[in-house]
């Protein structure tokens, strides 16, 4: 059997486990929504746009966020969903902040349709438009982002610009001649992000990958193709979360599957026995829609006092791979 049958199986065996929890059927094509306008939380994020160099346009450039952790901690690299930007992510990245972490919110070309709605049933397409994204290497009609525009070029720049504007904060230890020290590194993300930081961790080895509502890249039992060949960072170090009634659920947990992250948990709060790697949320977050949405970003709910309430289920991933 191949990898991409063994994948295909593996698909199919994880999706009939999921919908015992009588999960929704996502419907294809919605763009990814519910990206909040925003808001000010009074914590100590630093913003910044990338500098630009003569001739050398970065675009979009929304501003970035960041904030030095205690030493000797990963830097946790954050990457967005599809429209959105980091400023949608600051309780989160808070969140992140207070536990340690240096962290660092990453704008980058993730504008127009999603990659689900790009790619579809294509696997080959996914891996295509990731690669571009990554670093703007083989551009095609599916996306054709220049390499000062891609993430690895902002990412750079980004470290560069705050090795320089804040000399005690300790970014240097991430990169080295502006080569990246990958196994410093935790790539989060959300939706689109979460996919794309899925999809660096395959060609390097980092220090863990944190996956929101992502990836979607997988479609009727195929998944994309550079999920069928074993990544640099391994399932142990790779963690995921997506609600129950999210709108892409069945494309995010056979994109689970295909990495083989496990069998999912279904968990309201914590997962039991805190060893899950796949964790299908079962709270209130609204609509499919708005769920998707919902998962990471600052327009999750809160509780009476004000707390997100998945802030717990936040806490222990980030904890993981700290």
């Amino acid at each position: 059997m191949n990898g991409r049958r063994r994948a295909a199986v593996a698909l199919a065996a994880f999706v009939a486990v999921v919908s015992l929890i009588a999960i929704p059927q996502a419907a294809i094509g919605a763009e990814e929504p519910d990206h909040p306008v925003a808001v000010k939380h009074g914590s100590a994020l630093m913003s910044f746009a990338l500098p630009r160099s003569a001739g050398d346009l970065i675009t979009p450039n929304a501003l970035n966020y960041a904030q030095p952790g205690r030493a000797g901690t990963p830097l946790l690299l954050f990457l967005p969903a599809t429209g959105a930007v980091p400023a949608h992510y600051q309780q989160f990245l808070s969140t992140a902040s207070s536990i340690g972490f240096h962290v660092l919110a990453l704008d980058y070309w993730n504008r127009g349709k999603s990659v689900v709605r790009t790619c579809a049933g294509d696997p080959r397409c996914y891996t295509a438009v990731q690669q571009n994204r990554f670093n703007g290497t083989s551009p095609t009609s599916f996306s054709a982002i220049a390499p000062q525009d891609s993430i690895l070029s902002r990412l750079r720049a980004a470290l560069s610009y705050l090795t320089r504007s804040d000399p005690s904060g300790g970014w240097g230890k991430y990169s080295t001649n502006g080569r990246i020290n990958w196994s410093r590194i935790v790539l989060a993300g959300h939706s689109q992000g979460g996919g794309e930081s899925a999809f660096i961790a395959h060609g390097h080895a980092v220090h863990g990958v944190l996956m929101f509502s992502s990836p979607v890249e997988s479609d009727n039992g195929v998944a994309a193709s550079w999920m069928a060949t074993p990544g640099k960072t391994p399932a142990s170090s790779m963690y995921g979360l997506v609600n129950y009634n999210d709108i892409y659920v069945h494309h995010v947990v056979g994109s689970w599957s295909a990495l083989g992250l496990g069998t999912p948990v279904d968990s309201k709060t914590l997962p039991a026995g805190n060893k899950a790697h796949a964790i299908v949320n079962t709270l209130n977050l609204g609509t499919p829609e708005q769920s998707h949405g919902r998962s990471v970003s600052d327009s999750t709910p809160r509780n009476a006092s004000g707390v997100p309430i998945l802030k717990p289920v936040w806490t222990w991933m980030l904890k993981q791979v700290l």
